[in-house]
């Protein structure tokens, strides 16, 4: 009996973990969208940045779709990867087309800023949609202990 409930109230956790990296990937899809499709005041801050931080975001969601590890281990390689594409840039190794745009052309200091506020946006992200599924009274509380 404490077997099954142990492997139910993991199974609930799997849940609620893989609904949040869903959702913050959504997010980070619709920020990626309206960065490509603003036209307004700011465009180039917007496009260069806030889409790095979108980017960021997207990369710890899929990281953590496919990964179970720690939230600091998905950070760091969050970070590593992001830190990869960068360096990548100073190579000047940019693939032509498509690949050109989605990794970028040229190696920006502050890129590496927008890759960790998107890493603490993500961070944030899960630390808070985790503790909301812990507060919400799921199952865990609904099953009576094992005597």
């Amino acid at each position: 009996m404490i077997g099954f409930v142990l492997i139910v109230e993991l199974g609930e956790d799997v849940d609620l973990m893989r609904r949040a990296m869903i959702l913050l990937g959504g997010v980070a899809l619709a920020v990626g969208a309206f960065t490509l499709f603003y036209r307004g005041p700011g465009q180039p801050f917007i496009r260069g940045y806030v889409s790095d931080v979108g980017a960021t975001m997207l990369v710890y969601a899929v990281l953590g779709l496919l990964w179970r590890t720690t939230a600091a281990r998905r950070a760091l390689a969050t970070a590593a990867i992001a830190a990869a594409v960068e360096l990548y840039q100073i190579v000047g190794m940019t693939p032509p087309g498509f690949g050109g745009v989605l990794v970028g052309a040229f190696p920006d200091p502050w890129d590496l800023v927008a890759y960790a506020v998107g890493v603490c946006v993500a961070l944030a992200w899960e630390r808070r949609s985790v503790r909301t599924g812990d507060q919400s009274g799921g199952l865990s509380d609904a099953i009576p202990p094992a005597r």
